[in-house]
Parts: structure tokens; sequence; C-alpha cells
């Protein structure tokens, strides 16, 4: 207990030292308020709070097989990291659980201390940074904050300014200086009440806080002399970060308005250091290089217009990839044995209200009135239309399980500052489809969605885990069903054999779901395939089917998508290859390229050969550019092969074959090479030999 009393009383003294120091600045009334309510709460927990841990000995293991003692409610990850001499420690996991660094440890465990160059360590060092924004904004240039967070872009926070002057080196200077202070952090999770008591003064921040509301709590963290509403895990102090970098100020419209209510969004970075600084501004650039908005344009493949906003116009190339993608996912279909369904786009809102979206996502659909004051809506979603099939006749457990696949264009309203290139659209269309099944077959058909997921992300080359989503709250439905449904989606992914982690609490409103996070060529994750169950459905609509018994019985609905939106999975793939596609995917295959005057027509013969065989093939007839300009020129189209034809290629019925990189693979038959690549493209191989 003596090692206790000590380590807080040390904890204590710098604590108000570094508020001594901070606390120069006058704070406002509202804001004095705010801490006074935040400390007594803190005072309530502290009274309230459990016992403490008793200081018994406890075993830590270590990614690298070492084993070091330390004492239960002492003993922290960053102590463990000093003591060890690990170097740029920001967070941790502990069994597997994200923990701060400053939170002492529990019990006998596994310890895994993360840096920057991990997503959970640079996310802690962003939220953090955060936090040390807000306080900045607040109390030194006077504005109201009402959201602060992190995304994989950076910090951010949201606010309403009465200067319209903001430079943003001057922000940068201070939040370095107020980090420097290496001010604690203090964390409370607040019930609803708590949460209105302590942000009174702030009618904007409490709409944004329930929007953050996922649960009965919501965690509030104290830095200095400012309150933040933001997840943890954050640093142990603020002097972990020496670099602050601010990268734009804009106007932002929030989810339930139209139109700007002044808020503005200043986005920036952090890093624990110059180095950290530098290795991101790499990763800037090359992100800039393979931006798939760049290779849209310079490969002529998509472009956006004012007209209809938030909608793509796919050219020939573009339509090329995007054909081939959905043939790709459709050859998989009839392999599978899913059937194509096709549907309408616009349903009487009685089929929304029947369904439940009207009540929770009319705001998000686009709407026509036509004459009679009907009011109709665009779809947003195939579901409910495919549960209009179902019942459309009495089913029968012979004809189960039912898959439906549906390709169906689908809007969305989404915010106008929200869109962005492919990644975020009103108009797009999904590999989307809906099992229905009975209870016994649910696990299998588990198992074969996830191995569908698996066949078609190794062709792409993606590395991927998968995600356990579990009941939310709230939620609809029984508990006993939650927990039915859960332990076999569990057992689907141990039969699956591939990783997956649980994540708590952030399944669907309707039912648990499997998300499936995929990792690109340049580490980024993203979240493209889900198999999601859903039990309101089926009820909503009483979708029945006769059992073997001759009694009715309620199916089980499994919503699935694999790429997700082809739109999004087009922007991944450019960002993904660079803009350098794979034979079978590519819009550029085929350059040919003649030299001599006698060689032009046969050069034509081997286009309209390649043509004829499926091929993207083009054929470079400009006479006034040299044959390295030729060759450059269609390298740098990423055309993935140039066969340059002559003479001598001519008689001999060949071609001299260059890839896109470079490399000279030399004069082969052209019905050898036909063979070869039309290998290369069914197989869909990624490789670019012969």
């Amino acid at each position: 207990m003596a090692v206790t009393q000590l380590l807080k009383l040390v904890v204590s003294r710098s604590t108000l030292h570094a508020r001594r120091r901070y606390s120069k600045l006058q704070l406002s009334p509202a804001l004095s308020e705010r801490l006074r309510v935040f400390e007594s709460l803190r005072e309530q927990r502290g009274r309230n709070g459990s016992s403490e841990v008793g200081e018994s000995p406890l075993s830590i293991r270590l990614t690298n097989g070492q084993t070091v003692t330390g004492t239960a409610g002492v003993t922290t990850p960053l102590y463990v990291a000093q003591s060890l001499r690990v170097k740029g420690a920001l967070v941790s996991r502990v069994n597997g659980e994200l923990w701060e660094l400053g939170r002492p440890l529990e019990a006998d465990c596994e310890l895994q201390l993360l840096g920057f160059n991990t997503a959970e360590g640079r996310q802690a060092a962003w939220r953090t940074g955060a936090c040390v924004l807000g306080g900045v904004l607040e109390g030194v240039f006077g504005a109201e904050v009402c959201r602060e967070g992190a995304s994989e872009l950076g910090l951010f926070c949201d606010h309403v300014s009465s200067s319209s002057s903001l430079l943003l080196s001057d922000v940068e200077a201070k939040c370095k200086e107020a980090a420097a202070l290496k001010l604690p952090l203090f964390r409370l999770d607040l019930n609803t009440a708590e949460l209105q008591e302590l942000f009174q003064d702030s009618k904007l921040r409490l709409q944004l806080v329930e929007e953050q509301l996922n649960g009965s709590t919501v965690t509030v963290y104290r830095c200095g002399d400012s309150l933040a509403v933001c997840n943890g895990p954050l640093l142990p102090h603020t002097g972990f970060l020496k670099v602050f970098k601010m990268l734009q100020l804009s106007s932002i419209t929030l989810s339930n308005q139209r139109e700007s209510a002044g808020v503005t969004r200043l986005l920036g970075v952090a890093f624990p250091g110059e180095k950290d600084r530098e290795e991101w501004e790499r990763e800037q650039e090359e992100l800039r290089r393979r931006d798939h908005r760049r290779i849209g344009t310079d490969q002529e493949l998509f472009f956006f217009n004012d007209v209809s906003p938030g909608s793509c116009f796919f050219l020939p190339k573009g339509a090329h990839i995007y054909n081939t993608l959905t043939d790709f996912i459709k050859s998989e279909y009839r392999r599978r044995g899913f059937t194509e369904v096709v549907t309408p786009t616009l349903y009487s809102t009685a089929l929304w209200e029947r369904s439940g979206h009207w009540e929770h996502y009319s705001e998000n659909m686009f709407t026509v009135t036509s004459e009679g004051a009907q009011t109709f809506a665009l779809k947003p979603m195939n579901c409910p239309a495919h549960c209009l099939m179902f019942e459309h006749r009495v089913r029968s457990w012979r004809e189960l399980p039912l898959r439906w696949a549906d390709f169906g264009a689908l809007h969305r309203n989404e915010l106008s500052g929200a869109l962005g290139g492919l990644t975020r659209v009103r108009r797009f269309c999904q590999d989307d489809a809906h099992i229905f099944c009975t209870p016994e077959q649910l696990e299998q058909e588990i198992v074969a969605c996830l191995d569908f997921v698996r066949s078609v992300y190794q062709v792409f080359g993606f590395s991927f885990y998968c995600l356990l989503s579990t009941r939310p709250t709230p939620c609809l439905g029984e508990p006993e069903q939650w927990d039915h449904a859960e332990q076999q989606l569990e057992k689907s992914l141990q039969q699956f054999g591939e990783r997956w982690e649980l994540n708590p609490g952030d399944g669907a409103f309707y039912g648990p779901k499997i998300d499936i996070q995929i990792k690109d060529a340049i580490g980024r994750q993203h979240q493209c395939a889900t198999i999601q169950l859903d039990f309101q459905l089926p009820i909503r609509f009483n979708l029945q089917y006769v059992g073997r018994d001759g009694e009715l019985h309620r199916p089980v609905m499994i919503h699935r998508a694999v790429l997700g939106s082809l739109e999004r999975m087009i922007a991944i793939l450019a960002e993904n290859f660079g803009g350098k596609w794979p034979l079978w995917l590519s819009p550029a295959q085929i350059m040919v390229v003649p030299v001599g005057g006698n060689s032009e027509s046969y050069g034509r013969q081997v286009v309209e050969q390649f043509h004829e065989a499926g091929f993207m093939v083009n054929f470079n007839d400009d006479r006034g550019a040299t044959l390295n300009k030729k060759i450059r020129s269609a390298q740098l189209a990423q055309y993935n092969y140039i066969f340059v034809v002559g003479d001598k290629e001519r008689e001999s019925g060949a071609v001299n074959v260059r890839s896109r990189g470079g490399k000279q693979l030399g004069s082969r038959q052209t019905e050898e090479v036909l063979r070869s690549l039309i290998h290369l493209r069914d197989t869909r191989s990624n490789q670019d030999g012969l």
C-alpha cells in the first residue's frame, strides 16, 4: 500500500504543477463551471469506486517471449517500457485489449507495446492531439469547441469562432507550447444526465454528443483546463507529442442540417518527433501519387459533374473495369448457387415504412412526389424488395436456401461535404445478395460466404481478417436470439480458420455481423465485405416457409456483400495497384507499335487478332513519333504489354514483346503470345511476365 500511496503523491504533485502553468489564462465562467462539475464527478467516482486491486505479484509476458514481474495495481505498461528501455511506446494491448500506458496492470497478462508506426499508436497520438488542440482553441483563441476526435486522416476539432483570421502557424505554435507542459489526462465515463449537466451551456456540444452515444455512457477526458468527448485510449500525458502540423480549415455541415451553421473543422496531425513527421510526409506523397481521382483523370476512367453531384460518369476504360469486376462476381455466383434478380429503383414510402427504414433512414433517401401527392423514394438498399419477392408466393423448405443477387443502382442522399471521389458517392451499385435459409443451414451458409470472400480477395492480393461485431445497445430482438446467433457466427469463424477478432457492441441493431478488414499494398485498412444476420425484416414482412413437418416457419435472412460498393472498390484497387492494373482488369492491355512502312498492315492484323480474343488493344499509327517515344508513351499510359512489329516480325508471324515496366521479353510467335495472355487473363493472374 505504501508504494501505491507514494505513486499517487508523485502523480498528484506533477499534475498540480502542470495545471498551475496551464492556468495562467483567464478561464471563461462557462469553462470554469464545466471544470467544477467534472472535478465534482471525479470526486464522487473516487468515493464510490471499487476497492483497489491488491498489490500481489504478477507475471508479464512480452511479444518477444521475455517475461518480467510486476505488482498488480501498481505496475503500468509505461513502467515496463521504461525499465526495459523500449523507445517509442504510445499505447499497449493487454491480453488483446487496448490499454493506456499509464493504467496499472491488474493480473498476469500478455503485454504488447505499440508505437506510432502502428494504427493503434497513431490513433492514440492523434486523439490526444485533438484534446490539446481543443484546449488551445478554447483557451487561447476563444472558440467554442463542439467536437474533437481522430480519423485515419489525422486529428480534428469542430468549432465555432468569432475570429476569421486564424493562422494555422499560430495554432501549431500554441499546441506545441501546451503539449510541452506534459498535461495529464483524466478520464470519466458519464451517462446522459451527467453529460447534460457538464455541457449545459452548449446545445451544439450536447447535440453532437448524443450522436456519439453508443451505449449508456460517453467518455470525457480533462486535458489541462479543457474537456474533450473522446474515445480512448490516450497517451499518459501531452508531453509525448513534440510536433504539430495544422492542415486545413473548412466549413462543415452537421448531419441534421442542410447548410452550414457556422461550424468550422480544423484538421491537423501530431507526432512524437520530427522523424515521425518526415515519414508521414513521405506517406502523404505516396498517397497523392496513388490517389484514385488523379489516376481516374490521367487514364480517362471517370469524372464527376455538378449536374449530378456524387454520381460518377464512367468513360469507356472505366466502364471496362466496372464490367470486368461485375463479370468476375457473376462467374462466382454461378459456381456458388446464387441467382440474379432485377428489382425496381423507385418505391412507395409504404414499403420503407413497412421495413422500418423510413423511420430511421428517410433523411438519407431521395424522394419524388407524383400525381395524387403520393411520395416515392429511390432505393438506398435492396433488402426490402427481396423480402417482397420471398413473400410473393408460398415457399417450401425444399427451395431453401434461396440466394438472390442484385446489381441494381442504389441512391443515398449523402451530404455534399461528405462526397469524395469514388469513396463516397450518392449513386452506386453493390454486389449485393440476400440469403434466405433455415436455422439449420445458417452455419454452413456463413462459412460459404466467408470462403467466397477469401477466394475473391486472394485474386486481388489482399490480406484480411474478420471482426465479429456483437449486440449493440439498443438493439431489437430477444437476448436469447442474439446469444444463439453470435454463437453460430463464432462457430463459423472457427471453422473458417482465418484470423478473427471480437468487436463487442458494434453489430447492427437488427443482428450481429462479420465485417472483413482488408489491407492494401501500402498498409491501409478498408472494410468492404460484410455478412450480417437480420432478425427483424423476416418478422416485419412476416416471411414464412412450409417446413418438412408441414408447419409454417420463419426463415433466417443474411445480408451479404463481397466487393461492397463497386465504385469504392474501384477506388481501392486503383490506389492499391497505383494505376498499374493487372492484365485481367486493365483497360489498356496491349499497344501495337509498327516500325517501318511495310509493317503497318501486319500490325493492324495483330490488333484485330487480339481484339477478337477479347483484349483491350490499340494501335499507334503516329508517323511523326520515334519508336522510343511511342514505347514511352504506351508505358506512361500503363499498357500492360507493348508489341513492336517490323518486317522481321511480319515475315515470321511474331511480335516483339515489352512489358509495362520496360522488361524486353523478346520476339515470340503471335499465337504463342495470344495463348499466354489468354491464360493470364482467364486465371486472373497479377503477374507481368509471359
